[in-house]
């Protein structure tokens, strides 16, 4: 009877976990690595694969609600108000974008960690306030700060895996050694189920032998870890975050589009949504 039990109750958890919302965070504490290139291009190409994806902004620079179009002056509510204001809902934030959704952030967003000092559980309150919207979306994709601060500490706790994207320099690998201490902290404080999904490499030119050395470091380095899919070199993806547009609005045809749509389809099998 006990074995049965065991058994029925692992088949009802590899259900729940097959139906719930998959949150992902976009993450590495260095910026200009591509980070909310992927953060907006991969949610556009989930999204184009028919899931239904929520993007969340968690940088105070708010670089992807600008990509998406959506400026200060909009004067609508954004992240940080979720975070100063424990009865808003978050449904009452969400906009719609190219596709898919976003949770946009806010300037204010940069004086959360001071404003919430002191604050019981306050490395929660992203994790609490996405709970609700496990039903409404498949895929919730954070894009987090360059830094490993309050903000990223709430998005790793919130998160089933990082996607950790890593442009093809020498010191690369360093920079690595502060995302694993810190994955390290969470896993043993606030979130044991966290996982790095993949490291993703951007910008990445196979004509230069000094990219293709660095990746098959990180994949000695990372076995089984290291995305098949590379990000290449396509001054398009700049392009298009101005336009406020994905690349796949903007440019379809080009390497940015092709690449990100494949990333897409790779996370559906590294993620169980194939």
């Amino acid at each position: 009877m006990t074995s049965n039990y065991l058994s029925t109750h692992r088949q009802i958890n590899l259900f729940t976990k097959s139906i719930m919302m998959k949150t992902i965070s976009i993450t590495n504490q260095k910026g200009g690595v591509g980070k909310t290139t992927t953060a907006v291009n991969l949610s556009a190409g989930l999204a184009r694969r028919g899931f239904r994806v929520l993007l969340v902004d968690s940088d105070p620079q708010c670089n992807a609600s600008t990509h998406l179009g959506v400026t200060h002056e909009d004067e609508k509510r954004t992240l940080d108000d979720l975070y100063y204001q424990p009865e808003l809902q978050t449904g009452e934030i969400i906009q719609p974008a190219r596709g898919f959704d976003l949770l946009p952030a806010g300037e204010a967003l940069a004086y959360a960690e001071q404003k919430l000092a002191g604050v019981p559980g306050r490395e929660m309150i992203l994790s609490e306030k996405l709970a609700g919207l496990s039903a409404r979306y498949d895929f919730c994709i954070i894009d987090c700060p360059p830094n490993l601060g309050f903000l990223t500490i709430n998005a790793y706790t919130a998160s089933d895996g990082l996607i950790i994207t890593v442009k093809p320099e020498y010191f690369a690998l360093e920079g690595l050694k502060q995302i694993h201490s810190i994955l390290g902290f969470i896993r043993k404080r606030l979130n044991p189920d966290l996982d790095v999904l993949g490291y993703l490499i951007t910008d990445f030119d196979a004509r230069k032998n000094q990219h293709k050395e660095i990746r098959e470091a990180m994949v000695h380095t990372f076995n089984g870890k290291v995305f098949d899919t590379t990000i290449r070199t396509n001054s398009r993806l700049s392009d298009c975050s101005s336009a406020g547009s994905s690349i796949f609005e903007f440019a379809p045809k080009t390497y940015g589009a092709i690449d990100y749509l494949n990333l897409a389809k790779e996370l559906e099998v590294r993620h169980g949504q194939a």
